[in-house]
């Protein structure tokens, strides 16, 4: 954004001025970041101490430095401490022989001696073409060369000039480098000020970060057919992706990763871009936010093409309204028609399942003693506490639509598809839970779409490395009755009902004929806990996106997930897919 032509020009205030009177402003304003919308944390405190505002208002203005504050090395680090934050530098030493020449700071100001040392080759040329324009004579070029030429660089009196009068603020890429100050002004509702205003000076404008390296589709080891963007006749690609809900993108969880790279302001462009990137037709979404699937995912799939779905799980919020995540589903409105759609709670299964055990035990011990009861009670209570985890999962029956070169092509009706979308329990000390949940959404993708023989596509976040009794379950159809997983949940439920009919395959082992190196990637751990399944008798697995190699990861923050270039602590996981008997040749 433009600065308005109209300018104020001002010293700058110390850093954060107070307010006096009978009530006080806090203020605080994030870190801004080019394309991001920066946010004001304000609010006036009444005397009394009490946040009043009932009977107060608060107005804002921004503004910009008129000089630049960075480096102006152009090769300066953009990465400091080793805490992953792409950073310009606090420019602190003048070139002297600028000074003299009276050459504007934004080319002659420096972090360090070092900054300026390894930027004099190029620099230099700068005082010479000038020197060629402005100086008279080799006398006037040497005095303005002479002594020292380097020092530091004395107290700005800045100018500033009016961006906006609003709340927030977006940076635009000629705000770089320079800092941001926002005016806040308290002011009685009917429009009068009650209180001088609060000055509060941002740190340098960062620029957006580059993308990071492209991933690429490769062909299945099985398939010697090229990969594409051109997709077989009734081909379509499935994307799989946990995106980390701001909920949990704390410093606390992720401490290397700075705090405006967790901001949902900037994760949000970040993710933006990165989904049109992958440009799937079915969308499989964990850890979306329930407000900012209202805000942000809704709208923007729909001004792409899609339709979605939320399900939330069954926890209150934490604190404010849609501060709760869940699982979102998108399908191209030209490729799907959604046909079918339900919900799985697994509270509600865990409660169910706690039923019908003390149905079977009343049927089975008819003349029990109270005391047998209560014991028997106590021990299924316990097993209810341990599976009712608020986890959930969407299943949607979708109708393909040929598009219409397909419809030339063959004239074979194209298959509906079940889709399943899930975030299975997260903590690693409760794997049976995590069995139990997978199992019972087995059940429910089984009565739904094998009976039918749809074909299956299973996504989500499983929490679940590929030697637990999970994988197993999913990929043998059965569980080993060995498995150390299985130590808790064998009390409740007999071995041979820890199976299903689906012949499920891992579509990641299936293209690359292993699983990845890992799907989440932390500074605490690293493993694969991501997956997408399908039916091995229906589809077939063409093409899947590559994994980035760890040092590719960190190449640009020197830092684990997530940093400023990936937005999550997983990675998205996506496949091409083609029915089987449907695949012969043509492509669009």
């Amino acid at each position: 954004m433009k600065a308005k032509e109209r300018r104020a020009f001002s010293q700058s205030p110390p850093r954060g001025s107070p307010t006096s009177g009978e009530g006080r402003i806090s203020l605080r304003v994030d870190q801004p970041v080019e394309g991001c919308e920066v946010t004001t944390h304000a609010f006036y405190r009444s005397s009394d101490g009490d946040i009043d505002d009932d009977d107060f208002q608060l107005k804002f203005c921004w503004f910009k430095s008129h000089s630049k504050r960075c480096c102006a090395n152009k090769q300066c680090a953009r990465v400091g401490n080793g805490e992953g934050n792409v950073v310009l530098l606090m420019a602190s030493i003048d070139c002297a022989v600028c000074v003299r020449l009276g050459l504007s700071s934004d080319n002659a100001r420096f972090c360090s001696l070092e900054c300026f040392r390894s930027a004099w080759g190029q620099h230099r040329q700068l005082h010479d073409t000038t020197s060629k324009l402005f100086i008279r004579s080799a006398d006037d070029l040497e005095t303005a060369k002479s002594n020292a030429i380097a020092a530091p660089a004395p107290p700005t009196e800045e100018t500033w000039s009016v961006l906006q009068s609003a709340k927030t603020y977006t940076p635009s890429t000629a705000d770089v480098g320079h800092i941001l100050r926002v005016e806040c002004t308290p002011l009685f509702r009917s429009g009068e000020e009650c209180g001088p205003p609060k000055f509060m000076e941002t740190n340098i404008v960062l620029p957006f970060p580059p993308m990071a390296p492209k991933r690429q589709m490769i062909p299945s080891t099985k398939d010697d057919r090229p990969p594409s963007r051109l997709r077989f006749l009734g081909g379509f690609r499935v994307l799989s992706y946990n995106v980390l809900a701001e909920i949990y993108a704390t410093r606390q969880m992720y401490p290397y990763c700075p705090m405006w790279a967790l901001n949902w302001s900037f994760r949000k462009q970040l993710l933006r871009r990165e989904l049109q990137l992958y440009n799937a037709d079915i969308l499989c979404l964990q850890e979306v936010q329930a407000d900012h699937y209202k805000n942000y995912f809704e709208p923007m799939m729909a001004e792409w093409g899609y339709d979605g779905l939320f399900q939330q799980k069954t926890r209150e919020s934490m604190g404010l309204a849609g501060k709760v995540d869940g699982c979102a589903l998108f399908y191209r409105k030209s490729r799907f028609y959604l046909k079918e759609q339900y919900a799985v709670e697994f509270n509600d299964a865990a409660n169910d399942f706690i039923a019908s055990l003390w149905s079977n035990f009343e049927l089975a011990y008819p003349t029990a003693s109270n005391q047998e009861r209560e014991t028997y009670q106590a021990s299924i209570s316990r097993i209810r506490q341990r599976l009712v985890r608020d986890n959930i999962a969407q299943v949607v029956v979708l109708d393909v639509i040929p598009l219409h070169n397909e419809a030339r092509k063959t004239t074979t009706t194209l298959p509906s598809i079940s889709v399943t979308n899930v975030h299975i329990f997260s903590n690693p000390e409760f794997p049976d839970v995590k069995l139990w949940q997978t199992h019972t959404l087995l059940q429910q993708i089984e009565h739904l779409a094998h009976a039918r023989r749809l074909p299956v596509i299973v996504c989500g976040d499983f929490n679940s490395e590929p030697s637990s009794a999970v994988y197993d379950l999913l990929s043998q159809n059965h569980v080993r009755s060995d498995h150390p997983d299985l130590k808790y949940l064998a009390e409740v439920l007999h071995l041979s009902k820890l199976t299903h009919p689906m012949a499920l395959q891992s579509a990641y082992a299936s293209v690359f004929g292993t699983e990845p190196p890992y799907t989440n990637y932390t500074g605490t751990w690293i493993g694969v806990v991501d997956y997408i399944w399908f039916s091995g008798d229906a589809l077939l697995a063409v093409a899947g996106l590559q994994v980035h190699a760890p040092e590719v990861l960190q190449a640009y923050t020197r830092t684990c997930l997530p940093n400023c270039q990936f937005i999550s602590d997983h990675v998205p996981l996506c496949i091409d897919f083609c029915f089987k008997g449907l695949n012969g040749g043509g492509r669009y």
